[in-house]
């Protein structure tokens, strides 16, 4: 009985397209954060850089995110906001991000009532996002009507 349980347990785990993608999540964000712990603003050594500003393009509102990321990783709020005054609530965005995302496997596993909770993070990381992107949703917005 005891055997049987846990193979349906696992079976459970392993087709859950909520556990992978919250995996590949987790993966992306962690990518994220050591991209910003291992390359420094003061040095500027990114390997990827900044679209806008190797076509010389004037300064948009993503400029400096790198920058201010890595800044924010060692501690230095006020240099953050220097390079980029949404820096830091980007940051926090994918700081918390990283704390709710295995929160939430967590009580998905343990609940047999799971899809409660893909609700509630699927309706949290909506609304956090939208809060940390606002600007960003605001300026795209400024954007595609000037175009058109």
């Amino acid at each position: 009985m005891k055997v049987r349980k846990r193979t349906q347990s696992l079976l459970r785990i392993q087709a859950s397209p909520y556990i992978l993608i919250n995996g590949i999540f987790i993966i992306v964000l962690l990518g994220i954060l050591s991209y910003s712990a291992l390359f420094s603003a003061a040095r500027n050594n990114y390997p990827i850089p900044g679209s806008l500003e190797t076509l010389r393009i004037s300064k948009e509102i993503s400029s400096g995110l790198s920058r201010s990321f890595s800044e924010l990783m060692r501690g230095r709020i006020d240099s953050a906001r220097e390079y980029n005054e949404q820096g830091p609530r980007i940051f926090l965005f994918f700081l918390v991000q990283v704390f709710m995302r295995p929160f939430f496997l967590f009580l998905y596993l343990r609940n047999h009532h799971g899809i409660t909770w893909v609700y509630l993070d699927a309706g949290t990381s909506i609304v956090l996002f939208l809060i940390a992107f606002w600007p960003f949703i605001c300026r795209f917005k400024e954007v595609v009507v000037s175009v058109f």
